[in-house]
């Protein structure tokens, strides 16, 4: 019998595109078990997620591929159930597939949680130097920012959105599309070009929505290592089975 392993995601699952970079890692011999925060609710419910006022917007994708920004407060709860869900399932051990800080989730099983690894991470492999940053948000970037000054280094954050479609083929926002806007495309060049100005030390995709694709990119555009969470968490995995 294949061993069992949950994954949540705090959009809608199936999340093919995260998925197959894991299984890439993994292997056929795992089975695997999805569930995500947003699973059954309609665009109304959903739409009630959108983060207020001192709420941070979590962006993320439903099953229709389109991009949707929620609350974090908001959606915890719904992460929280879907957890306790996979707890029933007899799953081995669980990923979760979003790289914010989620202290307070709790499992009856192992949970994997991408912050608190690459954080280890960075810290173990790093006493001093530029580290930059990726996230998808401009609206994220002073959480994000003092979210990885916890390691003591100089930081610098690059906005990049992983969902973000390119302006040519920018289609009309669909209702799922809370803003802000995401039809306007990354400028993939100005961000390599600053993380060459900075002279960074090593790279950290700090949202789950980068491609292994993405990840290799930047590492030749930019010579520097880049971690990954989608990689490290199927490598975590692989080690606990």
């Amino acid at each position: 019998m294949r061993p069992k392993i949950g994954l949540i995601t705090i959009g809608q699952s199936p999340r093919q595109d995260v998925v197959s970079d894991i299984v890439s890692i993994l292997g056929p011999k795992i089975e695997i078990i999805e569930r995500g925060a947003l699973d059954g609710l309609s665009k109304k419910k959903m739409n009630v997620l959108h983060p207020e006022k001192n709420d941070f917007p979590l962006i993320t994708r439903l099953m229709d591929g389109s991009p949707v920004v929620i609350g974090k407060r908001k959606i915890i709860p719904l992460i929280q159930k879907q957890i306790s869900a996979l707890d029933k399932l007899n799953v081995e051990l669980m990923a979760f597939l979003c790289t914010d800080d989620f202290p307070g989730l709790k499992s009856q099983k192992i949970l994997l949680l991408p912050y608190p690894i690459l954080l280890s991470m960075v810290t173990s492999m790093m006493r001093e130097g530029t580290l930059a940053v990726l996230a998808p948000l401009k609206e994220q970037k002073e959480t994000v920012k003092r979210k990885w000054q916890k390691t003591g280094l100089e930081i610098i954050i690059e906005i990049m959105n992983p969902y973000a479609r390119r302006r040519d083929r920018a289609a009309s926002p669909s209702p799922s599309q809370c803003s802000p806007p995401l039809g306007q495309s990354f400028k993939f060049e100005q961000v390599v070009k600053n993380i060459q100005d900075h002279q960074v030390d090593l790279i950290v995709l700090d949202c789950i929505g980068y491609s292994s694709k993405v990840k290799e990119k930047i590492r030749q555009a930019t010579g520097k290592s880049v971690l990954s969470p989608r990689t490290i968490l199927a490598r975590m995995i692989q080690e606990l089975l």
